[in-house]
């Protein structure tokens, strides 16, 4: 039974990304198929603070401008500590241990940016894009629990004091207290930006939207990265 499951978590891990694809793909068709006439979250969010609509959509699109450029840093950061091999290769890579700059802050930056892009783009749905978010922690939780056992093979005691001193993906009090020291390593190289830039352009197209007003302008100008990232990843890993 063990042997099974573990091997239903290899399989979730080698085909991460489209898992990922998959469940971004589900819930976008509930929120433009099933309910396509329902508001999006952050316009009842906007009216219970009692702002305008007409504010709320201005701010609310500048705010994911802003949110994205975020993730968009930490991802590339992460990535740049990395390789793009080790990132993208459909299997488990345990050759080495990465504890400097954002992993000082928790174990898996690249998954907490990826899943902060998620919940940021599911506040743009109606509530059931809520369910995007929610299906993408439980998903992280499963593709890390499996990396973890494997990591912990090659790397037994010193990612034992790893586990205990870090959190897996989000923030504690104790490790948001080596930001000052993790933001001197600060880095983004080339590999990093070109391999990480599946949000990049969501900056520009939710820039437009806090114009515009449309939410489709976001997706239309933000996702060629991420075809461009998903093809990049899926050239990569078939290749490791």
């Amino acid at each position: 039974m063990n042997m099974a499951l573990n091997r239903l978590q290899q399989l979730e891990f080698e085909s991460r990304i489209f898992v990922s694809l998959g469940i971004v793909a589900l819930t976008c068709a509930l929120s433009f198929l099933v309910v396509p006439d329902a508001q999006p979250t952050f316009l009842y969010i906007g009216q219970a603070l009692a702002f305008s609509d007409r504010t709320v959509v201005s701010l609310g699109y500048s705010f994911g401008a802003v949110l994205m450029l975020l993730v968009s840093l930490l991802r590339m950061w992460a990535g740049s500590v990395l390789t793009p091999t080790r990132i993208m290769a459909f299997k488990v890579q345990t050759d080495a241990l990465k504890t400097c700059g954002p992993y000082r802050i928790v174990r898996n930056p690249i998954y907490l940016a990826d899943f902060l892009a998620v919940f940021v783009f599911a506040l743009y749905l109606p509530p059931v894009g809520l369910l995007m978010p929610a299906l993408f922690f439980f998903h992280y939780q499963r593709l890390i629990s499996f990396e973890e056992e494997s990591l912990a093979g090659n790397f037994s005691e010193s990612f034992a004091q790893y586990l205990s001193n870090t959190p897996r993906m989000l923030p504690s009090t104790r490790s948001i207290s080596h930001v000052s020291e993790a933001v001197k390593e600060f880095r983004i190289n080339k590999e990093g930006f070109r391999h990480n830039a599946l949000f990049l352009l969501f900056i520009p197209g939710f820039a437009v939207a806090a114009v515009t007003h449309e939410f489709n302008h976001a997706i239309l100008i933000g996702l060629p990265a991420v075809f461009d990232w998903a093809i990049i990843h899926t050239k990569i890993g078939r290749n490791k």
